[in-house]
């Protein structure tokens, strides 16, 4: 009966292993100091050896996630949500989508702990979160106001969507600019850039970078994802979007929650970018085969977000 209960616990604890969602969480990622006087990002060099191998390799290995850096501030929607830690440093912990110039748009489970929140700044402008060469394009706010979806019940479950409200408006510049919003209910095809700073490890080591990264994904067949994750005990929902691929190699990661898909959109102007997912969860180690990355997808939101931004602002 003893090696029986033994058997049991060594199955249960594997796969909780294989099914470890991609949810942030509130312990410290590797520590960015950085002085805060002025609001400053700037920030010394403070990473794992293996994470700089990585920016000395520029090269994908079998253990690394096929992302790219992305071209400097190429995605200027895009913000990184970072902790205060007690020692006066700044951790990037989650992502956000610039909406306009005081609404930001996130995953909610990025906000489940007010006590993170409240200890919380917006940076904006930033292509490496370090701040070492980023000059003056970085923008930081503070987090003054925030609401997350009423029906999301914390975890993988759906509705995981959520908007910050900053008091104090980011300035429109060539490095920092607002995504587009999808039409209502819209059903994006074919494939989609990923943005983040998120983990590019595809083992149970993690390994951050802090230069921006991308990677193409194609958007998968809901009812082919739906069939792939209910073979694991997993649920997805109609308000969710799929991406592969399913080989391999490529997939979100730890802290690339609540970053943006990104679609070019709207013929005749040049340069301009719809939000259609924001990253939610996925399994872990990443990358794996047969695992899709599970977005919120944005278009069954679009109301919801331009409801919100419309009547909750708090008073200027």
């Amino acid at each position: 009966m003893l090696i029986n209960y033994k058997c049991f616990w060594l199955i249960l604890f594997a796969i909780f292993l294989n099914i470890m969602v991609i949810v942030s969480t509130n312990a410290p990622l590797p520590v960015r100091k950085a002085q805060l006087t002025g609001m400053s990002p700037r920030a010394t060099l403070g990473f794992f050896e293996n994470r700089i191998k990585f920016e000395k390799t520029q090269m994908w290995t079998p253990k690394l996630l096929a992302k790219r850096e992305a071209a400097p501030h190429s995605a200027p929607y895009i913000v990184s949500i970072q902790r205060m830690t007690p020692d006066n440093g700044l951790v990037h912990y989650c992502a956000g989508t610039i909406i306009n110039e005081h609404w930001i748009l996130t995953a909610a489970h990025c906000l489940t702990s007010d006590e993170v929140v409240e200890s919380s700044l917006i940076v904006a402008g930033c292509h490496d979160i370090n701040g070492a060469d980023e000059g003056d394009c970085v923008q930081v706010r503070a987090i003054d106001h925030y609401v997350r979806h009423e029906l999301y019940l914390g975890g993988i479950n759906p509705y995981d969507i959520a908007l910050i409200y900053t008091k104090s408006p980011l300035q429109f510049t060539q490095h920092v600019q607002p995504a587009q919003l999808p039409e209502q209910d819209a059903m994006p095809v074919g494939s989609g850039t990923l943005y983040g700073w998120g983990n590019i490890s595809m083992t149970l080591v993690p390994n951050y970078p802090h230069r921006l990264q991308e990677a193409d994904m194609p958007i998968l067949d809901m009812k082919l994802c739906e069939r792939i994750l209910a073979a694991t005990g997993l649920q997805l929902h109609e308000t969710n979007l799929c991406t592969g691929p399913l080989n391999g190699g490529v997939s979100i990661c730890t802290a690339d929650s609540g970053g943006p898909l990104m679609q070019p959109c709207c013929n005749g102007y040049e340069d301009s970018y719809t939000v259609i997912g924001i990253v939610s969860w996925g399994r872990m180690p990443c990358g794996q085969k047969n695992s899709p990355s599970v977005f919120v997808r944005v278009s069954a939101f679009t109301k919801w977000i331009r409801d919100i931004i419309s009547s909750s602002a708090p008073n200027k």
